[in-house]
């Protein structure tokens, strides 16, 4: 079993700063992280999504058939350019974004574009796909074909506020997304942001009783991950390193999640979870080792060194 792991949102290019003012050109965004992460994991991922018939855009999509993503439905639009965001790195490799295009052409995603899906497929999305219209439509109707196919959705909201003007319709369409969701991956701050509660145990209670996602997780980077799983609630360690980066971390544990997942299965019980969050975790522990997002995500020959 490998099923194809879906990944559906934004193809961005990172400039990250470099010696001297000088900026590096890194492939990026969420979504095209995790479908090459999948990928040079030994999984079968494909990118739905759009991106600028222009240098960048280009570049992009070239990069991602080169990881071995599936491309097909990698649209290049002529009508507008690719994503390009500014990252802003700190003492502690913790990063700020500035967003140079709005919109992009991620956001113009139709209908049109989605691929057919399949039983036992997986549809991952982010909530930058559902900051403007087409995009929003577009990403609820793709969740909704491929539950109605048989397939499974996984919900990485990485919000990002200075995307949103109306805090109630991010609040609205964060609701829907995760009313359909059957994995869920949040940040602390993410979880305390939606559950209104500054209690991490009370939020993933409020969260797994009010959505019902067959799974729930928490990251906590150094500090680990903690998980609802079958009504259980339970709390895995992380891998100690040395970060340099942590801008693709992540999105490395959220591949590592899904090409256990499209590979073995969803597990029976929380023992059988912790292989799979193991391999998460290592993964985004990988990714902080180096700069870079994309560029940053381990293989599966790294991981061969690990266990």
């Amino acid at each position: 079993m490998n099923a194809k792991v879906w990944v559906l949102g934004d193809a961005v290019v990172d400039l990250l700063p470099e010696s001297e003012g000088r900026l590096l050109q890194c492939p990026g965004g969420a979504p095209a992280n995790v479908a090459v992460g999948v990928a040079r994991l030994g999984g079968n991922s494909g990118f739905i999504g759009r991106v600028g018939d222009d240098p960048f855009g280009r570049f992009m999509r070239h990069t991602l058939q080169q990881e071995q993503v599936d491309v097909s439905h990698m649209h290049l639009d002529g009508q507008h350019r690719t994503s390009t965001v500014v990252v802003d790195l700190d003492d502690q490799g913790e990063r700020t974004f500035t967003f140079m295009v709005r919109p992009s052409a991620d956001l113009f995603l139709t209908e049109e574009d989605l691929p057919p899906f399949a039983a036992g497929q997986w549809l991952h999305v982010c909530s930058i796909a559902l900051s403007a219209e087409p995009s929003r439509s577009t990403t609820f109707a793709a969740m909704e074909r491929i539950k109605y196919a048989g397939g499974r959705v996984s919900f990485d909201p990485n919000i990002r506020p200075d995307l949103w003007q109306d805090q109630e319709l991010l609040h609205a369409c964060l609701d829907r997304a995760l009313r359909m969701a059957n994995v869920v991956k949040l940040s602390e701050e993410e979880l305390v942001f939606i559950s209104g509660s500054d209690d991490l145990a009370h939020g993933i209670a409020s969260l797994t009783e009010r959505y019902q996602p067959e799974l729930l997780l928490v990251t906590q980077g150094k500090a680990g991950v903690l998980a609802a799983f079958q009504q259980q609630f339970t709390h895995f360690s992380a891998r100690p390193v040395v970060s340099v980066d942590t801008t693709g971390a992540g999105d490395a544990f959220v591949a590592g999640l899904l090409a256990s997942l499209a590979a073995n299965g969803m597990p029976t019980d929380i023992a059988a979870l912790e292989p799979t969050l193991t391999l998460a975790q290592t993964c985004g522990a990988l990714a902080t080792t180096a700069k870079g997002a994309m560029t940053a995500l381990p293989y599966q020959r790294d991981l061969n060194h690990q266990f």
